[in-house]
């Protein structure tokens, strides 16, 4: 192969010094790389982009199904795609760490996940939301006990005095208006929130088409339960009022929402163990999308159960392939395309991070397929 200085000479022109710069450059550029590809690395590294690139096409195949033949629209109406891997949520690292820390708290009808919301309450450095919700079903006994909330034909009493409230929607509105005011997006923190807030949050927001809107206005969620575990290993409890307790030396009125945000506000910012959120955003933050997801995958689950039963699948493979946005009806259809290869190629396909999707066992790939393809 010529380089540029032969080029030069063979067409009779004289280089002039940035040419012969550019030109040696190069030419040591390539001898680098000639003499790393010829290395035990360089050679691995091949191979796992030539891995890669298969494993993509292959799994690209088998999701697409025939997309170019003849007659195809004739003779192939099969044009169901099986959903691509889900990638991984990535945070801009410079949004998280000037984003203003936002604690939210609910009061709710029940312990359930399908329990109406009753308060709604919110803390910022500057600024507090607080608003009563009126419940489209009956606050149960035990919530009422711990919330000192209730409900008498239409009024609505804490502590047994009437206070001011609102119908969902509106309060809904009213809170996306009040995410919407900040200057940056808001980071939303909450106690337990993983397991219980975020779910109720959302199925409110979904019943009246605003989650959305409401994803638009924040940047993601930290559940300080997770946080707390993590800088004070060891306590025998940590719910809030105990935290408090401990690291506040203090009691409050708790299970009033906007008490409780005030309260939550200070544990993460004015304790010993410092500003206990920002000191470990990047590690805790987890995307708007996790209770849609959440809902998702539990759907994604339940198509496996006959599968699980027969113990033709274990529940974690199950549950690998559900957050994979994975149904069974998928992997029927990666059968029917490919037979055994395109099963294999759809669960182990590799992820953006260059994982295996679901899968690469052969044992577990030809338990699947055996009992996807009973012998008639």
């Amino acid at each position: 192969m010529l380089n540029l200085l032969q080029v030069h000479e063979s067409s009779g022109l004289s280089p002039g010094t940035e040419t012969l710069k550019r030109s040696l450059k190069l030419n040591r550029k390539r001898d680098r790389k000639s003499t790393v590809s010829k290395t035990r690395e360089g050679k691995k590294q091949r191979l796992l982009l030539k891995k890669k690139r298969s494993s993509k096409n292959s799994g690209m195949e088998v999701r697409e199904g025939k997309t170019y033949e003849s007659e195809i629209g004739l003779e192939h109406p099969d044009q169901e795609e099986i959903p691509e891997v889900m990638e991984i949520d990535k945070f801009d690292k410079e949004a998280i760490t000037v984003a203003p820390l936002l604690v939210f708290d609910l009061e709710t009808t029940g312990l359930s996940r399908s329990s109406d919301i009753i308060q709604l309450a919110a803390c910022s450095k500057d600024s507090t939301f607080d608003t009563y919700i009126l419940p489209s079903q009956p606050i149960s006994k035990e919530a009422t006990n711990i919330t000192k909330i209730t409900v008498r034909g239409n009024n609505m009493l804490y502590n047994s005095k009437p206070v001011n409230f609102k119908y969902p929607h509106q309060a809904l509105t009213d809170f996306i208006t009040f995410l919407s005011e900040f200057s940056c997006k808001p980071i939303l923190v909450g106690h337990n929130i993983k397991r219980f807030d975020c779910h109720i949050l959302y199925n409110a927001l979904r019943f009246y088409n605003m989650y959305s809107e409401f994803c638009s206005h924040i940047i993601g969620f930290v559940d300080s339960l997770d946080v707390f575990k993590h800088v004070v290993p060891g306590l025998s409890s940590y719910s809030q009022t105990n935290l408090v307790d401990t690291l506040l030396d203090e009691t409050y009125a708790a299970h009033n929402a906007l008490e409780d945000t005030r309260l939550l506000f200070r544990l993460i910012t004015c304790t010993s163990q410092g500003n206990v959120i920002s000191d470990n955003i990047t590690d805790f933050i987890f995307s708007s999308n996790y209770p849609h997801n959440c809902h998702m995958h539990q759907d994604n689950l339940t198509t496996f159960s006959e599968a699980i039963n027969c113990k033709a699948l274990s529940k974690a493979t199950a549950l690998k392939a559900a957050r994979s946005n994975l149904r069974l009806c998928h992997l029927k259809l990666s059968i029917e395309r490919n037979g055994l290869d395109g099963l294999r190629a759809l669960l182990s396909e590799l992820t953006n991070q260059g994982k295996v999707r679901v899968t690469s066992c052969k044992k577990i790939i030809q338990k699947m397929y055996d009992f996807l393809t009973p012998e008639s």
